[in-house]
């Protein structure tokens, strides 16, 4: 049975945003308990919290952590990974593995990138 917290983790590890009724039905929990612990994990720099729309999603540096912490279970063969953050500026172009990547658009873009002896994945956030 899993914890809270790895319940949790597990909902805000896809890298979208999540409402507070949604981390209130996860945790199991009223949506002003699910706002206290929002407040305490914002503060700990866990988590991004828009208060406009009082959304939230896992910061960037748990994420990759948790990728990390995947990667390297037993159960998994151990590869040699490389996993990246980073910002393209707007109209900007930058070449990994002799694949070019162009932001056409007027927003920095954020890509969070998996590279293994290839790359394999790119996933592109917009940076507000």
């Amino acid at each position: 049975m899993s914890t809270k917290l790895e319940r949790l983790l597990t909902l805000l590890n896809d890298n979208q945003w999540h409402s507070i009724n949604e981390i209130a039905e996860t945790l199991q929990t009223t949506p002003e308990n699910a706002q206290k612990i929002i407040e305490i994990l914002a503060e700990a720099d866990m988590i991004q919290h828009n208060p406009t729309t009082n959304h939230i999603k896992l910061n960037q540096n748990w994420k990759t952590l948790i990728i990390n912490q995947k990667e390297t279970t037993p159960e998994q063969p151990q590869q040699a990974t490389a996993i990246a953050t980073i910002i393209i500026p707007p109209q900007k172009t930058l070449t990994i593995q002799q694949t070019r990547i162009t932001n056409l658009t007027d927003t920095s873009l954020e890509l969070e990138i998996r590279i293994n002896k290839k790359l394999s994945e790119i996933a592109i956030n917009k940076i507000h």
